[in-house]
């Protein structure tokens, strides 16, 4: 359906203003083209993940003055010896809620002795070990020997330093996953919410599609992913669980609202905010 002259003229910015303030006129984001909706939600991935993710790597990056710095001046020596790893001292290096940790008095390290919640790298002598500790419980995902990963015998700081490419290639690739984890979250919220919203434009007599309300769903899940992503950069300073209580209930009723302002006439195009 060719999109109206008036709503062509609403931008992105008129999109995430009214998405995060204003359901009532939602019914001019739904008239908008299915495209303009994708766009939308790749650029909300884009910003949220770049609260949750890339802030922090920016910083981390400048803090420790590149990877190359932290390989050769931050890192304490170590060298790789017939399939073991040998290193001066333990060290933690933290990128937001990520953790390298590399401690090879054990051939393995266990998740369990962390201190610090958060997602983790652990190297040991013999084994690399990647899970989450949460509660100061640590859940182990994958455990691989380090000689599968086939590094050369003598392979060192130095040797480290030169993978500063790879090691930016990688930080470039984590981006994308939590920008397409962001997208995932909020459209896999939004058609939970959908199935509750059709049935209420349903009982409202409001005539919307099921597409329309899935599109309002989205949109209403905009503020709520904000909250979430800020509360992850800032470190869970306000409760996760309760936080989310709250995003989730100020998703349902930005929702409700948006769905009920249907029943009555159209408002004017130019009356936006």
């Amino acid at each position: 359906m060719e999109e109206q002259e008036e709503y062509k003229k609403v931008t992105l910015i008129d999109q995430l203003a009214i998405a995060v303030s204003s359901p009532k006129n939602y019914k001019h984001l739904t008239k908008l083209k299915a495209g303009r909706l994708v766009w939308f939600v790749v650029i909300l991935s884009f910003l949220l993940a770049f609260i949750e993710f890339g802030i922090d790597a920016i910083f981390w990056t400048a803090k420790v003055g590149g990877f190359r710095n932290l390989a050769e001046n931050v890192i304490p020596a170590f060298s790789y010896e017939d399939g073991k790893m040998s290193i001066e001292r333990d060290i933690q290096v933290a990128v937001g809620n990520g953790n390298l940790y590399i401690n090879t008095e054990n051939a393995e390290v266990d998740l369990n002795e962390m201190t610090t919640d958060g997602a983790y790298v652990a190297i040991g002598s013999e084994n690399v070990t990647v899970g989450v500790v949460s509660g100061g419980k640590g859940y182990e995902y994958m455990v691989t020997p380090i000689k599968y990963f086939m590094l050369p015998n003598g392979f060192n700081n130095a040797s480290l330093a030169a993978c500063a490419p790879i090691f930016y290639v990688y930080m470039f690739v984590m981006f994308m996953f939590v920008m397409i984890g962001c997208a995932g979250r909020q459209l896999l919220l939004a058609l939970l919410f959908s199935i509750v919203g059709n049935s209420f434009a349903k009982h409202l007599n409001t005539r919307l599609t099921y597409g329309k309300v899935f599109t309002i769903c989205v949109y209403a899940q905009t503020l709520a992913m904000l909250l979430l992503s800020v509360n992850t950069a800032v470190d869970y300073m306000i409760s996760s669980f309760i936080l989310w209580m709250a995003a989730m209930m100020i998703s349902m009723v930005f929702m409700n609202r948006a769905i009920m302002a249907h029943v009555s006439g159209d408002i004017p195009p130019g009356d936006i905010f």
